[in-house]
């Protein structure tokens, strides 16, 4: 996992400055002189949502309690940036998917990547339509980009399991979900199917 890099305001010196020295002239003390805005002073450090994004996968990583609610918020902030255009295709793809219509559903997909190819979770969509309608190679065509985008994306790594194993390529799926359980260890019923995969790897090598 891409590790995040946390910017913070370099720190503030405490030392106290020098007291200057008194004056020697007899007469009034002048006014002192009206105090200027420091445009030095760096203002708080607001997270970019890749910042957050990263935080989120890692923090998920680590804490059982409130893994789920941690992969929500990581999920949420992935769509953040889309586009109103590109949600209605979404809806739109689902529809068809919901009807088993896949060649739609993944050309409004496609459509939406058009839109918007920085967002790699519309990839990561087309890839689960790809699956559906048994294009896997397809849908690992897909996941290789959003993997190489966003590496923390745990659903990715599950889903190129899922792949590689229709593929009928067992040390391949294997090593993808390992991938997976580093990055969500508390994914529900993850230590079954890593049983399971890590079976059928054995099989083959029989």
């Amino acid at each position: 996992m891409a590790g995040a890099v946390l910017l913070c305001a370099p720190a503030i010196s405490s030392a106290t400055p020098p007291t200057p020295a008194p004056s020697q002239t007899s007469g009034p003390a002048s006014a002192p002189s009206p105090t200027k805005n420091d445009s030095s002073k760096t203002h708080p450090h607001h997270k970019t949502v890749q910042e957050r994004l990263v935080e989120a996968e890692k923090a998920l990583a680590g804490n059982e309690k409130i893994a789920r609610q941690l992969a929500d918020q990581a999920e949420s902030l992935r769509s953040r940036s889309l586009t109103g255009a590109v949600r209605l295709l979404l809806s739109d793809s689902q529809d068809a998917l919901g009807k088993h219509d896949f060649q739609n559903a993944e050309d409004d997909l496609t459509s939406a990547i058009t839109i918007q190819p920085d967002q790699s979770i519309l990839r990561r969509y087309r890839a689960a339509v790809r699956l559906a309608a048994g294009d896997n190679n397809g849908a690992i065509s897909d996941l290789g980009v959003v993997i190489q985008a966003d590496p923390g994306d745990a659903t990715a790594w599950g889903m190129l399991a899922d792949a590689e194993r229709e593929r009928h390529e067992p040390d391949a799926a294997l090593r993808a979900y390992k991938q997976m359980m580093q990055l969500d260890p508390h994914a529900p019923d993850a230590d079954k199917q890593l049983k399971i995969l890590q079976t059928e790897k054995d099989g083959q090598e029989d």
